[in-house]
């Protein structure tokens, strides 16, 4: 079972990726360095997926709360972002802040569980930061969040340690509900 669950993890990142270079693709369609840095790019990630090892097996220890954290830092960041007009970095480095502050303010638990907040809640950071000509409305960033979480809970253990993997989680959480939004209407 645990392998079932590495390897589906691993496919639907190495999946999100993919869509994430097409999406490049197909807007600079013409250019051959772009094309170029594209290949490198996707043999790397491929390379790393089969060479990555696992550092850890056990899954997080609330996951249905960490889905609900993804989702509120999303939803915090597009409301500092857009009400407040800060901008999508500052709004996202603003909340990630906040959010690293949590274990240090439950020092004094000895439940590990802080230690899980701030990555779940700077993951929903980066959903937050999506354009209002994406997501215009609240709905579609709780969805967003809301996929996004359940994608960070599946990929909890997979990639430990390689950088862009709470990008590629909102990536994820975001492209899948604006398909859906595109098939609905």
């Amino acid at each position: 079972m645990i392998k079932l669950y590495r390897r589906s993890s691993r496919f639907i990142l190495v999946l999100l990726q993919l869509a994430f270079v097409t999406a490049i693709f197909y807007d600079v369609l013409n250019e051959f360095s772009v094309l170029v840095f594209i290949g490198i790019i996707s043999f790397l990630a491929l390379f790393s997926v089969v060479k990555m090892a696992h550092e850890s097996h056990e899954k997080p220890t609330k996951s249905y709360i960490l889905i609900l954290f993804v989702t509120f830092g999303a939803l915090i960041t597009f409301i500092i972002n857009s009400e407040l007009e800060t901008g999508p970095v500052i709004a996202a480095a603003f909340i990630g802040t906040l959010a690293s502050f949590t274990p240090f303010v439950f020092r004094k638990s000895k439940n590990k569980f802080f230690n899980e907040i701030p990555p779940a809640i700077y993951c929903g950071t980066f959903v937050g930061m999506t354009t209002v000509n994406i997501g215009a409305s609240y709905v579609f960033i709780i969805l967003s969040g809301f996929v996004a979480g359940i994608l960070y809970v599946l990929a909890t253990n997979t990639f430990v340690g390689v950088g862009g993997k709470l990008g590629t989680v909102a990536f994820g959480g975001v492209a899948v509900v604006f398909l859906l939004s595109l098939l609905i209407r």
